[in-house]
């Protein structure tokens, strides 16, 4: 008798430690799922934050163009141009090899964190360009000439004639190795007639898209 529960005990504890080694890896794998979707979620935020700071980049050095000298409205034209190619120009629609971008300025290859001293962040790089594309006669009117950014621009630097002008800035962020890439576009305006209370050389946010 004494025997048989003495088997029965090595058995029941034989089944115990299999439940208990199969509910550790289940536990195991489920820690490793949550991890990966923890680093995955905390990629793409970042990546979306790069590309987020790329946009205000742009839209900071509107500011300063605006603002070196005078109180005239000046107009910022697409006075430089590329072959376009990469991925983030392909996001935002500009997929002919064959043509080329114009843009008042860009930045490419930009770290969104010193790598020295931010070794999580500094991984993480953005670009933007940004470019005029049209203007309308007053801010109520709406009377949009579009600017093509595949061709030479139609207005002359420094030109004003009483139009309101608009800018856009297109950016990328880019994850670690360029494995994830977010595209943002911010829109800008400057300028006007005056009688809607526009200031000559402030810029006006007017809204954010990710195509």
């Amino acid at each position: 008798m004494m025997k048989k529960e003495k088997g029965f005990a090595l058995v029941l504890a034989l089944l115990v430690l299999v439940a208990l080694s199969t509910m550790s890896i289940a536990m195991l794998g489920i820690i490793q799922t949550n991890s990966a979707n923890s680093v995955r979620s905390h990629q793409v935020n970042t990546v979306a934050q790069a590309a987020e700071f790329g946009i205000d980049s742009g839209r900071l050095w509107l500011v300063d163009q605006l603002s070196k000298s005078g109180n005239s409205a000046i107009v910022i034209t697409n006075s430089e141009k590329v072959q376009i190619s990469g991925e983030c120009l392909a996001l935002h629609s500009y997929t002919d090899t064959t043509e080329r971008i114009y843009y008042s300025y860009r930045k490419i290859n930009q770290n969104f964190a010193n790598m020295g001293t931010e070794t999580d962040f500094g991984r993480y790089t953005y670009e933007l360009y940004v470019q005029r594309i049209g203007n309308h006669s007053t801010i109520n009117g709406y009377n949009f000439i579009p600017q093509p950014t595949q061709g030479s621009d139609s207005l002359s630097v420094n030109s004003y004639n009483d139009r309101r002008i608009f800018y856009r800035v297109i950016s990328c962020g880019y994850g670690p190795n360029n494995e994830k890439i977010v595209p943002l576009q911010g829109y800008f305006s400057a300028g006007g007639d005056g009688a809607t209370g526009n200031v000559a050389r402030s810029l006006n946010n007017e809204g954010f898209y990710r195509p």
